[in-house]
Parts: C-alpha cells; structure tokens; sequence
C-alpha cells in the first residue's frame, strides 16, 4: 500500500497559536478558499497530513437514518442502510477512541450553549469527539496543541506504515495512469510546502487506485485524467453556515473549553442544526461590527462574548468544480438556494432568541441590512419575514460533499454503490465526495465509516 499526500507533516510543535500561521503554512490557498456564483463562501481546507482531521473540532456524527434511506430511493445507492453500515460505524469509533466530550473541559461558553437550549425549549445533546485527554484549550482548529486528537495522522497513518505501508507527502497528484478502464496507478510532482517549487516528477504504480483528495480535489483528479462524465464535479454540495454573537454583562472567557461541546439537533427535520463554537480569536473577530477605535473598543469587550453556529441542510444550493485546462487548478461555483436562506434565517431568530434567554445583552446577527446589534427580544421580530438577499448573509462552509456521487444510474452518478467509478475497472473514490446528498451530519464519520467498508471491497478484489 501506497499513501500519496499533497501536504507535509505537521508536528505538535509546529501548531501555532497564530491561526494565520497555520492558515498560510497548512491551507490550501492559505485559507483563502472560496466559491464564486450568487454568494461568496470561504471554505478553509487544509493540506497537511491527515488533512481535515488534524485542523477541525473532531465532531463524529453517524448520518441520519432519513439521509440513508433517501440516499436509497432517490439516488439508487445499495448496501449503505442503517444496520449495513453499523459495524463500519462500531469499528471506526472505537478505533478513532470516539467518546462524548468530557464534562470537566465544557468551560462556561458551552455551558451557556446547553442552559440557552433548556431554556427556549429544545433538545441539547453532547457532542462525540474523536480524542483522548482533550484539556479544554479550545485550539481544535489551529491543531490540538496537546496531542489530545485523534487525527488521522496520529491514528492510522502510524497503523499502516507499521503494516509496510509507503507514505510519500508534500507529492502533488496530477492525474490517474490510465489504460483503457484499467488504472495504472497515478503522476505528480514533488512540491516544496514553504517555497510551492516544484522539483521532481513521480509516479506511482498499483493494482487498483483510491482517490480520497476530498471533495473540491478527487473530481478535478479524475478530470484531468480524461473522465469527461457530468456527474464529475457537477453535484458540488455544502451545509451552508452563519454565527451569531451574543454580547454578555459579565465574563464567558470563550476561549477555555472544547472548542465544541454541544449541539441541538431539536431542528434537523427542518434542515436546521444547532452548535456551540471557538475558534481562534483572529477568525472570529469577522463577527465584531466597527472600524478603528470602534473595534478595539468592542474588542475589549470580547472576554463578555460568545459565538454560537448553525449549519443547513443544503438541499437548494449546488454548484461546480471544474478542473482548469493546463494547470492544477480548479473553478468553484456555487449557487446558495432560497429554502437555504430561509433555513439560515431561521437558525439566526433561534440562536438570537437563545442568546437573550440566558442573559445576553446584545446580540449580533450578522445580517446585512438588519439592524447590527439586536437590544432587546422585541428586536428579533424585524428578522422575521426580512427578504435576504444571499449576499446579505455571513455563510460559509467546511462542509463539502457530493462530486463524486454514489447510485445506480451512470447518467446521475459518478460511482456505483461500492464507489467503483463508472466506466473504469479498479478505481475507487473513499471521501465525502460519495455523499450524493446532505448525510444530515457532520461529514467526517460518514466519510470514514464509507472508507472503511470500500477500503475491504478493494483489499478482496486486487
């Protein structure tokens, strides 16, 4: 077994509490990243490795019966119901030490996130991560500065190599050998991860090849391979999401405690969740209005502040990737949908209702052309209703799936139900791309749960 991975090795010691360090040093378009189409959405993917993994807040959610079963009846997709991917779930969550976060690291921001949900009425539930020994340091997304993680390259990278396996980073992958529908194995070229110099080419020979490059890569890989089919790069899907600031009379201190302890999933059946969240401080200072002496002064309040998240759905947004011609580039479009919207808006009235109920003074919801800082409950009534444009709304997303969509029809799919792309013999896709709709979760245990069950159906057939 081969690994070929575009980013470097990031050690403990090289997290830096400068989240634009990490930002420049360990993202892609050093977390530049956007779309274009009728809203601009940054979209922050790191390349380093064990990717994803090493730079989010460790959020593991089995996707939801209802996105399983429509997976089935609407896309074709077999052998992925409930209790067909159970033991797939069972394997990666005991291996990845998946456990509730534990209650002495909550800290008071996801306190307050937990007694605001009791408090307008609906469920709380705590959030499952993967790590062992977090101690609360809320730096989830600059890198666990405590090797506290369970990232991938920390468990599993270690388990293979120990097995024999090769892994080669900072190796750009161009495209997949190709030989009629056999591949050959893969090319690409070494690059430096300080200076982007490229030096010298690879290539990688196997008996069957797995692209897992995540979402916005795997399609523009298969693109440059030759594979012109629409489904490729054509069902790009995000949960769109937007934060709310809640300004508080006394100190929350948001910086101490899991970066994310709790969640409400009271409103999934409208496309709608609900999340406690930190993240390094230069990332969230987006949500305090002003400029100049405004914001240091409403900076020095941010000690009294706290930020609450939610993500949507994404059922009425969809976009695009594709490969540009000539380079190792790719063209991201995305359109964001107006049952979208109406979702965001909605998760902005409760997160801002939630907000109030515990106290909070002050209360910003990031709406442009809504009133900038909401005083009193009264005030949340000018949200209801508003007509928003998709511009007017702080969205973005980490969430990617969908260009390389599962099902049973070549016409709609990229991959059958095994992730064995159409029209080839032995190359496989094991990331979030296969999602051909929302899971109704976070995407990372969906995505490793698939890759654990393709990831036997390769080892049986090569």
């Amino acid at each position: 077994m081969v690994v070929v991975e575009a980013g470097p090795v990031v050690r403990r010691e090289e997290f830096a509490r400068d989240i634009g360090h990490s930002l420049s040093n360990y993202y892609w378009d050093s977390g530049l990243r956007t779309t274009r189409g009728n809203v601009i959405i940054p979209t922050m993917q790191p390349r380093c490795l064990g990717g994803g993994s090493v730079y989010n807040s460790a959020i593991c959610m089995r996707a939801a019966d209802y996105a399983l079963e429509r997976w089935s009846w609407e896309n074709g997709v077999h052998g992925l119901g409930k209790d067909d991917l159970a033991p797939h779930f069972d394997e990666v969550e005991e291996f990845m030490g998946v456990r509730p976060v534990q209650a002495d690291v909550q800290g008071p921001r996801n306190e307050l996130f937990r007694q605001a949900c009791d408090s307008v009425g609906i469920s709380c539930e705590t959030i499952r991560r993967n790590e062992i020994g977090c101690r609360g340091s809320g730096r989830c997304n600059a890198g666990c500065p405590n090797g506290a993680k369970l990232s991938t390259d920390l468990r599993g990278i270690p388990e293979i190599l120990e097995a024999g396996a090769r892994v080669y980073t900072c190796c750009y992958v161009d495209r997949v050998l190709t030989s009629g529908s056999q591949m050959r194995g893969v090319t690409g070229v070494v690059v430096d991860p300080v200076t982007k110099k490229k030096s010298i080419n690879v290539k990688v020979f196997a008996k069957s090849v797995v692209l897992a490059a995540g979402t916005l890569a795997t399609p523009a890989i298969a693109q440059r391979s030759g594979m012109t089919a629409d489904p490729i790069g054509s069902n790009l899907r995000f949960h769109p999401a937007t934060v709310v600031t809640g300004n508080f009379p006394d100190g929350v201190f948001p910086w101490y405690g899991a970066a994310q302890g709790y969640h409400s999933l009271d409103m999934m059946n409208e496309g709608i969740k609900l999340e406690s969240l930190w993240a390094d401080a230069a990332l969230m200072a987006f949500r305090v209005p002003g400029m100049g002496r405004n914001l240091k002064r409403q900076l020095q309040k941010y000690r009294n502040s706290c930020t609450w998240d939610s993500w949507v759905s994404g059922d009425s947004s969809v976009g695009r990737v594709r490969s540009v011609p000539g380079t190792m580039r790719s063209s991201y479009t995305f359109d964001l949908g107006r049952g979208d919207i109406r979702r965001l808006v909605q998760a902005t009235i409760t997160l801002s209702e939630m907000f109030f109920a515990v106290g909070a003074k002050t209360v910003l919801p990031g709406i442009n052309g809504m009133p900038e800082m909401l005083r009193r409950p009264a005030d949340i009534d000018q949200l209801r209703g508003a007509d928003v444009d998709p511009k007017d709304l702080p969205v973005g997303s980490n969430h990617t799936y969908g260009t390389m969509p599962m099902g049973d029809d070549p016409d709609r799919a990229a991959t059958d139900s095994n992730g064995l792309v159409y029209g080839t013999d032995n190359l496989y896709v094991a990331d979030t791309s296969l999602f051909p709709s929302t899971p109704g979760a976070n995407p990372m245990l969906t995505g490793m749960a698939l890759a654990n069950r393709i990831g036997g159906i390769v080892a049986d057939r090569t």
